[in-house]
């Protein structure tokens, strides 16, 4: 998986930007499930931050699955 990932970061200049900004959302969804209360704009605001975490996650499937299909 790790190759692919390589192959994926050289076909696709964003591929490593996806991969940071997944790596912080998921940061910040672990922060924020941590607390033990959330007021409900935090409860938005976490199911937005899973909702953009997603997005990130699918954006980087696509491109391992391009990626692989080319191999």
């Amino acid at each position: 998986m790790e190759n692919l990932k390589e192959l994926a970061r050289k076909k696709f200049p964003e591929f490593s930007e996806w991969e940071k900004k997944h790596q912080e959302l998921d940061d910040l969804i672990d922060e924020m499930e941590k607390k033990e209360f959330l007021t409900p704009q935090e409860e938005l605001k976490l199911e937005e931050l899973k909702k953009l975490r997603l997005h990130y996650k699918d954006l980087m499937q696509a491109a391992l699955e391009k990626v692989k299909k080319e191999i």
